[in-house]
């Protein structure tokens, strides 16, 4: 199996940066380049009663860009073939559009120790992406 490029979602949780250890030992032995990605979701309905829901869209947009800096510093310490991409909208959708935009051959992403069944049955973020991406998944589960 060909890896030129593996994508990494994260939602900055311990979790996610032991996706991203794991995908960078991948890459190294491929030789790949690592997309970390974080996606901002849109907001729940009914936020705009409480406050200017564009004003904070921006703000969680802000505080996401400085965390996915300071993830993507860690990394290219580690590996230097890391770029991060920040993206707007349903992160399923958006890690899909990606993969397709990018050519990316492996998406790496981790799992909060949860069952499989639980995950089928709540839907989870990682089995919404098993279930659509167009490419390889690699699900690590942790603890």
């Amino acid at each position: 199996m060909k890896i030129e490029r593996i994508l990494v979602p994260v939602d900055f949780s311990e979790h996610s940066l032991t996706a991203l250890k794991y995908a960078i030992e991948l890459a190294r032995d491929y030789e790949s380049e690592v997309v970390i990605v974080h996606v901002v979701e849109p907001l729940p309905r009914g936020t705009s009663r409480w406050s200017d829901a564009t004003s904070l869209l921006e703000k969680h947009g802000e505080k996401a860009s400085e965390e996915l800096k300071r993830f993507e510093e860690e990394a290219t310490q580690l590996y230097p073939k890391c770029r991060s991409e920040l993206c707007f909208g349903v992160v399923h959708e958006v890690i899909g559009q990606l993969v397709r935009k990018l050519n990316v051959d492996l998406i790496v992403i981790s799992t909060r120790g949860q069952t499989p069944l639980l995950d089928l049955l709540i839907g989870g973020t990682a089995d919404q992406l098993l279930r659509r991406a167009p490419c390889h998944v690699l699900r690590l589960l942790t603890i």
